[in-house]
C-alpha cells in the first residue's frame, strides 16, 4: 500500500517531496510520457528563446484523510487554453519578484486561495509550451488544511478536487484522440472526474507522477 492510500501525514509527505527534489527530477524523460501528438508539430513553428516566463502552481492539501490537488476549468473564450482542464497559474508580470510569486498570486486570483497560507515545497522541471509560447516553472506547495475556495468567474468554470493517489494511479491513464484546428491529436490524459487533463499539464504531472512513485508515495 502506498503512503497516500494511508492515514495521510502532511508531516511526512513534505518530507519524503523534499527528499526526491534533493535527490534530483525525473526531468522531460518522464514529462514526455505525457506529451500529446500535435507537440513536435507545434515545437517545428516555434521558437522557444523567446518564450514568456510563466509558472503554475500544483497545490496540495489534507481533505477527508487523503492528500488533494485542485485543477480547474477554464471558461470558454478566444484564447489558445480556453475550456481546458489546467493548473492554476499564469504570466509572470514585472510586479512578481520571481515566478514562484506569481504561482501563489495567479491561485489567489484565479481560485481565490489566501496567499498567506501557501507553502512552498520546490519546483520541478521547467516545461515550454509551443502554442501560447510560454516557459512554465511548475512550483510545488501545500496548505496545512483544505483552502478556501472562491473562484474567479470570468476565468475560472469549475474548481476540479482530486485525491492525488486516485488522480496518479496508473489505472486512470488512459488515450484519446480529438481533431484540433485542423489536427487529429493523439494524446495520453488523465481522468479527472468527467474530465480529461491532457496536454502541458498532463505532462506535469507526469514528472509529478514519476516522483512520487520514486518515493513510495504512491504504486
Amino acid at each position: 500500500m502506498s503512503t497516500l492510500e494511508t492515514i495521510f501525514d502532511l508531516e511526512q509527505f513534505t518530507s519524503l517531496v523534499n527528499n526526491e527534489l534533493n535527490n534530483g527530477l525525473p526531468g522531460f524523460e518522464a514529462q514526455n510520457l505525457m506529451s500529446p501528438s500535435i507537440r513536435d508539430h507545434a515545437l517545428k513553428t516555434s521558437d522557444p528563446s523567446i518564450a514568456r516566463d510563466s509558472s503554475v502552481l500544483l497545490l496540495f492539501y489534507p481533505h477527508n484523510g487523503q492528500l488533494y490537488i485542485p485543477f480547474m476549468k477554464r471558461t470558454t473564450g478566444n484564447n489558445s487554453h480556453s475550456g481546458q482542464i489546467s493548473l492554476p497559474g499564469g504570466k509572470y508580470e514585472e510586479s512578481d519578484a520571481n515566478r514562484t510569486i506569481t504561482a501563489i498570486r495567479e491561485t489567489n486570483e484565479e481560485l481565490g486561495v489566501d496567499c498567506k497560507k501557501i507553502k512552498i515545497l520546490g519546483f520541478l522541471t521547467e516545461l515550454y509550451i509551443p502554442v501560447s509560447n510560454f516557459m512554465v516553472l511548475p512550483v510545488l506547495g501545500y496548505c496545512e488544511k483544505r483552502p478556501e475556495f472562491k473562484l474567479n468567474e470570468f476565468e475560472v468554470e469549475e474548481i476540479i478536487e482530486m485525491p492525488v493517489s486516485q488522480l496518479l494511479g496508473k489505472e486512470n491513464i488512459s488515450n484519446f484522440t480529438i481533431n484540433k484546428n485542423g489536427f487529429e491529436i493523439h494524446a495520453p490524459y488523465f481522468q479527472a472526474k468527467e474530465h480529461k487533463i491532457w496536454g502541458a499539464t498532463a505532462m506535469i504531472l507526469s514528472e509529478l507522477r514519476e516522483m512520487f512513485l520514486r518515493a513510495g508515495l504512491i504504486q
